[in-house]
């Protein structure tokens, strides 16, 4: 099971990882170029979507996490907590960062909430990077073994 849960993690750290520098790159950068009046509708719809296109392959990491720790192969273990804490710290700067910004912006563009939130999704993407590696790294050591 273990095997299995570095190729679970390591599929979807990659996803989330592209996807987050994605997001980076494109997509928070774009905030401010929405209009006053359109912003709401836009805010909307970018939360609508984005929640699908995270959620699955997020629950997916943590199942592979989990698979992995239930019965690590051999040398993984280093791999594994490093994976698992920067998966988990995904979570935290999410819930304690992330959403209270977009909670800010959902009422009205704001230009300080929108640069809390490319801080702390920069935070987000290099966690997802280096869960990404972690779990790539196990995955080249367990198929070596």
């Amino acid at each position: 099971m273990g095997f299995y849960g570095i190729l679970i993690a390591t599929a979807a750290g990659w996803y989330l990882a592209g996807l987050s520098w994605t997001i980076s790159l494109v997509t928070y950068p774009a905030f401010s170029l929405v209009g006053k009046r359109e912003w709401r509708r836009y805010h909307d719809a970018h939360v609508r979507r984005i929640v699908p296109a995270v959620g699955p392959m997020w629950a997916a990491q943590g199942l592979g996490i989990a698979l992995w720790l239930s019965a690590p192969p051999h040398g993984t273990r280093p791999a594994l907590v490093l994976t698992a804490c920067a998966a988990a710290a995904t979570a935290v700067v999410t819930a304690f960062a992330a959403i209270p910004a977009h909670a800010a912006l959902a009422r009205d563009y704001d230009p300080v909430a929108d640069r809390r939130l490319a801080r702390a999704h920069a935070l987000r993407t290099i966690a997802w990077t280096v869960a990404a590696l972690g779990s790539a790294a196990a995955l080249a050591l367990a198929r070596a073994t």
